[in-house]
């Protein structure tokens, strides 16, 4: 058993219930902003708790990550579309890497001009963060009615244990602590925004690199909020290392030289915001379709 992860499970579950205590005190701005900041950090421990910590038992360590502060992903549709999205050998593949954001020559052809604009102002830092949740709820709100349609008695159970848990999550904030409806929507948006803002260049294709995995570098806050996760490259190479050994195995991995000669190296996130607020870090149409 990993003790500093167990430290952090009731970290993150304590900063949300303090988050949900600090709306009677704070405006409803400042209020959705702290409690989106704790789904955000919730939803890096749910990836830690994915890859196997904090303990021995995966059994164990669902139970800790399925609680869905943020409401719309049951954990274990998570859990197995992130599983295969380390097991494909073509990342950024947008038929068969689960996390791509690219798109198809397919789906390009069929969205017209204000859906391919749409498109690529979602590859900018503003979009994802501005659109980027609706986009992605739209994509696995469509996926998850696929799978249920077919009679897909797995996709049937995720949903028949996540939705109570939703019901659960719901009275703790809106009838325990007092939180509205619609601030607690707003942090669910915010905390996507959030974690898009992590994801957002994780993956990028490149012809004939050693890695499609970007790095990030940052201060203590993000490192700490994204749990290191920035550091992407590493996580790929080595997904079984809790995340405060990632810095350590970055150096080891040489990952800052193999990103930079690949998906990309980044020495901060103003960095990021700098270089790509408004500028896409890559087409959407996946480049070996254009």
């Amino acid at each position: 058993m990993e003790w500093g992860n167990l430290a952090l499970v009731c970290a993150v579950y304590f900063a949300w219930l303090g988050s949900l205590a600090l709306n009677s005190v704070l405006h409803w701005g400042p209020s959705a902003a702290a409690i989106g900041i704790a789904i955000a950090w919730h939803g890096s421990l749910q990836h830690e708790l994915l890859h196997g910590h904090p303990f021995g038992s995966q059994t164990v360590n669902n139970l800790l990550a399925h609680p869905p502060l943020a409401i719309r992903l049951p954990f274990f549709v998570y859990r197995r579309d992130h599983l295969r999205h380390h097991d494909t050998q073509w990342l950024t593949d947008p038929e068969t890497d689960t996390e791509s954001f690219y798109v198809t020559a397919e789906t390009w052809s069929r969205l017209g001009p204000f859906g391919r604009a749409a498109a690529r102002f979602h590859h900018t830092l503003l979009g994802r963060v501005l659109i980027g949740p609706a986009v992605v709820f739209v994509r696995f709100a469509r996926a998850q009615l696929r799978e249920l349609r077919s009679g897909d008695a797995d996709a049937l159970r995720c949903w028949m244990c996540h939705i109570p848990s939703v019901a659960a999550v719901l009275f703790v904030a809106l009838q325990l602590f007092g939180v509205e409806w619609w601030v607690y929507a707003t942090a669910v948006y915010i905390g996507h925004s959030i974690m898009l803002v992590r994801s957002f260049l994780e993956h990028r294709w490149t012809e004939g690199a050693t890695t499609r995995c970007a790095m990030v570098h940052s201060g203590p806050f993000f490192s700490l909020l994204f749990l290191n996760n920035n550091l992407h490259d590493a996580h790929h190479m080595r997904p079984e290392v809790p995340w405060y050994r990632l810095p350590a195995v970055a150096a080891e991995l040489g990952s800052d030289d193999r990103s930079m000669a690949g998906a990309g190296l980044y020495r901060s996130y103003a960095s990021v915001l700098r270089r790509h607020a408004l500028t896409p870090f890559d087409e959407p149409l996946h480049p070996l379709e254009r």
